[in-house]
């Protein structure tokens, strides 16, 4: 995390934002966080760890909460310059300062001491984890921090609660890339709702009895009824323009009755029309079928029979295909090997 700004007004969930995003998560890492938050409770925060996160209560690190005046004491941070000297802060620590500006805003002198620490927090390495010092302070207005220090922010989060839009349970958190709040610094933004259950974990704003209200109404804009008239006006004109477009790519032809008559009887004139003039498929000869072939002098012959027994000599150019497949035409009719009456025998009638 290196070293982040929390900023916002007093109640638009700065502490909350570190609360929740910051000192919970350090302590299920087991690490040793070291705050002034107003309020903070140690016993409060263990619980919700191991009751909501279902941490194992032997792995969570300690929470020391410190005064506004601890900071300001001599060895606070530790010195890489005088390792011989204790400090409050020991290495890998995570430090929360809430009102940062009472200690480093533009008006304070910061101390060698603290400018050094600032500077050098990554060299102050837990033996063990390996985790080097991290910081998060809270403070108002970014502009309200000492320019030495801003120079060292990594991010700054501007929290926003979203009482004009009449939501009192969300916040918009912005994120910018070091200590200046520009367009082009920008990183993200995303909007959060409240989780009761940070509350009970710290009392923050007067002691957490502190409650808002608005002093003028107008203060949220959804109780401005220009914006609902121009909202209604909005959706008027959008399903007006919707409802032009489906009618003028879909028009309504509405034909009079004697219009439809003399449709219907073009198109049954039409239809017989058409019938008319199909070829109409020659049928079956119900008289000849092929009884067999022949070839004379080099030109084929196809021999047809009747029923009582008399044979048709065609020549092949009226056929086509050979063997049972040969089919042709003779009188407009259609001749195969099938076509033409059954045979009948003289003892049994009609053969099978």
């Amino acid at each position: 995390m290196a070293i982040n700004a929390y900023t916002g007004l007093m109640g638009s969930g700065k502490s909350y934002e570190v609360v929740s995003n910051v000192i919970v998560p350090a302590v299920l890492a087991g690490r040793r966080v070291v705050t002034n938050i107003d309020g903070i409770n140690v016993d409060a925060i263990h619980a919700y760890c191991t009751d909501v996160k279902k941490a194992d209560p032997t792995t969570l690190g300690p929470l020391i909460p410190i005064s506004n005046a601890d900071v300001l004491k001599a060895g606070f941070f530790p010195d890489e310059t005088r390792p011989d000297l204790g400090s409050l802060v020991k290495a890998g620590d995570l430090v929360a300062i809430d009102e940062a500006w009472e200690f480093w805003s533009v008006s304070h002198k910061i101390s060698p001491e603290h400018m050094r620490f600032f500077r050098m927090h990554r060299h102050y390495v837990h033996p063990e984890t390996g985790v080097s010092c991290d910081v998060a302070l809270m403070i108002q207005s970014i502009t309200d921090l000492h320019r030495q220090l801003r120079s060292v922010i990594e991010v700054t989060f501007v929290t926003k609660k979203l009482k004009e839009l009449g939501l009192g349970n969300r916040y918009r958190v912005e994120m910018f890339g070091g200590g200046r709040i520009t367009k082009a610094a920008r990183l993200g933004t995303t909007t959060t709702t409240y989780d009761k259950a940070i509350f009970p974990l710290y009392q923050s704003y007067a002691g957490g009895k502190g409650k808002e209200r608005a002093i003028d109404s107008r203060q949220n804009m959804l109780r401005n009824p220009q914006l609902w008239m121009t909202a209604v006006l909005f959706v008027g004109c959008w399903i007006g323009v919707g409802v032009f477009l489906w009618r003028f790519f879909h028009p309504k032809t509405e034909a009079s009755p004697s219009n439809t008559v003399e449709s219907n009887a073009s198109l049954s004139a039409l239809a017989n029309t058409a019938l008319e003039s199909a070829p109409r498929l020659p049928q079956l000869s119900e008289r000849w079928r092929v009884a067999g072939q022949y070839s004379v002098a080099g030109r084929r012959y196809v021999v047809l029979s009747d029923n009582a027994g008399r044979l048709r000599v065609e020549p092949s150019s009226a056929f086509r295909n050979r063997g049972l497949a040969i089919i042709g035409e003779v009188d407009g009719q259609q001749v195969t090997a099938w076509s033409g009456q059954k045979p009948v025998s003289r003892f049994f009638g009609e053969s099978r």
